[in-house]
């Protein structure tokens, strides 16, 4: 099985490749506002400065190949968000949560659903994982767009249980089986 760091995947418009520090400088950039961390956990924070940049990029570089799968995304060779895929743990080890973010400027263009279709590609023929989920937030419903997409099912809604800056909402779960 080759190196992660060696894998690249890529899209009709995109290529996947891993993190590296050199991304530190332009991921500072893209990621500093307000809209994308609105949309992740509190593990994208706002602001989204230097040190932000380095410590996302040493927890997407940590095992990665074995229970973290995490690109950098590309376009035209510029560094534009991410996507991966965290495996489970004890009996949810055959299982992974997949995640994605482009910089705000990429938005409604389709790169999402282009990224997270090769990134499903990628978990199905190269990893062993049986079972994909993902989760979104009911004030997101272009995220939900790119799940369903991507042939993910919505498996649940938990009522109010995302809370961000004040801000109360749903929290929408998929799947899809891989296998």
């Amino acid at each position: 099985m080759p190196n992660f760091s060696d894998i690249t995947v890529h899209t009709q418009r995109c290529t996947l490749r891993s993190w590296c520090m050199d991304d530190a400088s332009r991921l500072s950039s893209i990621a500093n506002t307000r809209d994308i961390s609105w949309n992740t956990s509190y593990k994208f924070p706002y602001p989204f400065d230097s040190q932000a940049a380095q410590r996302f990029i040493m927890f997407n570089t940590t095992d990665t190949g074995n229970g973290t799968w995490q690109f950098a995304v590309l376009l035209d060779g510029t560094l534009v968000g991410g996507c991966g895929a965290i495996r489970g743990t004890d009996v949810q080890s055959h299982t992974a949560v997949i995640g994605y973010w482009l910089g705000v400027e990429y938005w409604g263009q389709g790169i999402a659903t282009e990224i997270l279709g090769a990134l499903v590609t990628y978990m199905h023929d190269e990893t062993d994982i049986e079972q994909l989920s993902a989760t979104g937030y009911g004030w997101n419903p272009a995220s939900e767009r790119v799940l369903t997409k991507n042939g993910f099912i919505k498996e649940g809604v938990r009522k109010g249980v995302v809370k961000k800056w004040d801000k109360t909402t749903d929290l929408w779960i998929y799947g899809k089986l891989l296998r």
